[in-house]
C-alpha cells in the first residue's frame, strides 16, 4: 500500500518542494502585545505551493492534450481497438 500512496502526484508534487525555512518574526514592543505572555518568540515558516500542487488541489482533472490528440487521430483512422471484454470486467470491478 505504501508504494501506491508514495506514487500518488499531490505527494510527488509537495516532495519537491524545498524544505521548510523557519524566519523569524521581529519582537514587538511590549504596548504592540496584547494577551502574549512576557518571554515568548514567535516564529513561522516560509512555504511555496508548486503550481503542479495548484492544480491539483483546484479539484479541475489534469488533461493531457498530446495524448487525446493522439488517441483522437488513432480513432479516426480506425487503428484505435478496444477489448470489450475486459472493459465490461472492469465496469464491473469498480461498480463493487
Amino acid at each position: 500500500m505504501k508504494g501506491i500512496i508514495s506514487s500518488h502526484s499531490a505527494l510527488t508534487a509537495y516532495q519537491r518542494q524545498t524544505a521548510v525555512e523557519p524566519v523569524s518574526i521581529p519582537q514587538q514592543p511590549p504596548a504592540a502585545r496584547e494577551g502574549a505572555v512576557s518571554g515568548t518568540s514567535m516564529r513561522a515558516a516560509k512555504v511555496s505551493i508548486s503550481d503542479e500542487a495548484r492544480a491539483l488541489a483546484s479539484g479541475e482533472p489534469a488533461i493531457d492534450h498530446v495524448k487525446v490528440a493522439r488517441l483522437r487521430g488513432a480513432l479516426a483512422a480506425g487503428n484505435l481497438k478496444f477489448d470489450s471484454q475486459l472493459v465490461a470486467q472492469r465496469m464491473i470491478d469498480h461498480a463493487e
